[in-house]
């Protein structure tokens, strides 16, 4: 019987079979003799437990150049007068003037720890300081289960206690996100509060019998014996879910208590975990407060352009959002002459970043604008920085800037010792689009110079020299930061062997001479038949340094200029050549033929009765 007619009269049997699965389906664990209170009932979608008020939707991918930015407003305030209850409608009004299509934004109270951090020092503000203030569980990855926990909800089924202090405790039920009687929130029926600070729950931790504790993700990532399994749970006001949530989150800090009023924002760009530089301003009214904070938060707002091409010197990037602006003058466009930092992030598999920040001592400069697409110069300390392999774990960027400074502190120090500064190097600025280069100053005492920003361009080349060699080459923005420093290899052993170097060819051109000297009067003598003041002046020219003395000298010398410069293959093959060179010259100059000459004329004299016989007239005219 073939396939065909198999299925062709099988027809009442498959509608039979079809219906028994749907039934099958529809009873759920009651059809397959499971009960609704079983363990099965208390498993997690593990999405609910990484998103607790999250909707389980499909998300639609938006193209680059019209997913508008998800952003974040925390507001940190001295006064319970100025809170985000307070800014947030008339903050969104002025927000929408610039970037009502852009963004998506939540304006939102700074939680306690970023408010106390930002109400301290904003512009000292990083992003592992604010995440080593979020509260984890540390599981011991000793503990028999700890592959198997991989939520909060883990932990409450497979450990019997999670140790905290009684103030952690109480922050926790404050910050709690869900039911707590919910299957993820089971760790709360476990969690047990210690006598003592976070101090005594560390000592706990060595305890065998201590299987997790509830502690800040700064301890956790300290606790080594054994090593801690660090496990997210549910609570509102995480800087790591923040992170994942948003694209851009901007903390603005507001102080009240002064006259006039002081509002200060900066950006941190989440994927980069940057954070750029701070906008000031003063206000006089509280009317006035959202009109400030909004001019501020414009002011911080650096758009990014995804890096989808790069070369050794230059990239095509898409910014984003860009197709939902209609206005040419928007704050979310990238414009020709703007200059960008360049920035790659790569992750391992489980999206972490193994390597992420800016490049350093790198730029992008836009030239031409394509469509949505900017084509930019890439200016680098060194080459190859954007460039590689394109994957799904690696994300390169450019984050627009603004320079906000007057200068820029520039200082220099060796390789690997900041306390060696590199004092009288010249700086020299070249043309971006020719070959000039201008002198601009050189290093003080402590290896410092201020750089100024200039009117024609805000990026400027830097190159380094010493000695009339090409050190480094440093583009920057003067301005950006308010101090950069390049760690480099100093040059100063390379210029004592090239001190060295001219000493002894200046001393083989002195030698050469000497030894011509010594043979005219040596010759001469003979043909006078002095021979024994002529002996006396050959005695004195034997004992002048030799091809060997010098040669030995050389070699000791090279080897110790050799080991003082290290590792730095270029300044070891400039080192080579100049010891090559000058080898040559000694042995095309200084060598024992003269001397050998002298002697056996010296020889003939003896055998013509001390006096040398009178030259041919072939020898004369040849002479």
């Amino acid at each position: 019987m073939s396939i065909a007619t198999l299925f062709s009269n099988s027809g009442p049997l498959l509608r039979y079979a079809t219906t028994l699965i749907a039934l099958f389906i529809a009873l759920g664990p009651s059809a397959r003799g499971q009960e609704p209170n079983g363990d099965a009932a208390v498993q997690t979608d593990p999405a609910s437990e990484t998103d607790p008020g999250a909707e389980v939707e499909t998300k639609e991918v938006q193209p680059f150049d019209f997913d508008p930015y998800r952003t974040l407003i925390w507001v940190a305030s001295d006064s319970p007068r100025v809170c985000a209850d307070t800014l947030r409608d008339d903050l969104q009004k002025v927000l929408d003037r610039d970037f009502h299509a852009v963004w998506r934004t939540k304006i939102e109270d700074a939680p306690m720890s970023v408010a106390s951090m930002a109400m301290r020092v904003l512009s000292e503000v990083n992003f592992d300081t604010l995440a080593a203030t979020d509260p984890v569980i540390a599981v011991k990855r000793s503990h028999g289960d700890a592959v198997r926990i991989r939520f909060a909800g883990d932990v409450g089924r497979y450990a019997s206690s999670i140790l905290t202090t009684t103030g952690r405790m109480e922050e926790i039920r404050a910050r709690l996100a869900g039911d707590p009687d919910s299957p993820k929130n089971a760790w709360l029926r476990i969690l047990h509060a210690i006598e003592g600070d976070a101090v005594a729950l560390k000592d706990a931790w060595a305890k065998e019998d201590t299987e997790a504790i509830l502690v800040s993700r700064g301890m956790a990532e300290t606790l080594t014996e054994p090593e801690a399994k660090i496990i997210v749970p549910p609570i509102t006001g995480q800087v790591i879910d923040a992170a994942e949530a948003y694209d851009k989150i901007f903390i603005v800090r507001i102080r009240t208590a002064t006259s006039p009023m002081k509002v200060e924002s900066v950006e941190f760009d989440t994927l980069m975990r940057y954070f750029g530089d701070t906008s000031r301003a003063t206000v006089s009214s509280f009317n006035l407060l959202p009109e400030v904070v909004g001019a501020t938060l414009r002011d911080v707002f650096a758009p990014v352009a995804r890096i989808d091409d790069a070369g050794k010197s230059n990239a095509v990037g898409l910014v984003r959002a860009s197709g939902l602006v209609t206005d040419k003058n928007s704050p979310a466009l990238v414009n020709v002459g703007d200059v960008l930092v360049p920035m790659v992030r790569k992750d391992d598999r489980n999206g972490n970043p193994i390597s992420i920040g800016p490049l350093d001592w790198a730029y992008l400069l836009a030239k031409e604008l394509d469509g949505r697409r900017v084509k930019m110069d890439f200016h680098a300390g060194r080459a190859g920085g954007l460039q590689g392999r394109k994957n799904a774990r690696t994300h390169r960027i450019g984050l627009r800037i603004r320079p906000r400074k007057d200068q820029t502190l520039l200082r220099l120090h060796a390789k690997g010792d900041p306390n060696q500064p590199l004092i009288g190097y010249e700086i020299y600025e070249k043309e971006l689009e020719g070959k000039s280069m201008t002198f601009i100053g050189r290093t003080d005492w402590n290896g410092r110079l201020d750089v100024e920003p200039t009117d024609e361009q805000p990026l400027r080349l830097l190159y380094v020299k010493n000695g009339g060699a090409v050190l480094a080459r440093l583009p920057m923005v003067p301005g950006h930061h308010e101090k950069m420093v390049a760690d480099l290899g100093g040059d100063d052993m390379r210029l004592q062997a090239e001190s060295y170097i001219r000493g002894v060819q200046n001393s083989i051109i002195d030698l050469l001479a000497i030894r011509e000297l010594f043979k005219a009067r040596i010759m001469m003598r003979l043909e006078r038949g002095d021979l024994e003041p002529a002996e006396e002046l050959l005695e004195v020219l034997r004992n002048q340094p030799t091809n060997e003395r010098l040669a030995n000298d050389m070699g000791k010398r090279q080897s110790e200029f050799i080991k003082a410069i290290g590792k730095n293959a270029n300044q070891q093959r400039k080192v080579d050549e100049m010891f090559s060179v000058t080898r040559e010259m000694l042995t095309k100059h200084i060598n024992p033929k003269l001397v050998r000459d002298l002697e056996e004329a010296v020889i003939v004299a003896k055998e013509n009765g001390g006096k040398l016989p009178p030259k041919s007239d072939e020898e004369t005219d040849g002479a």
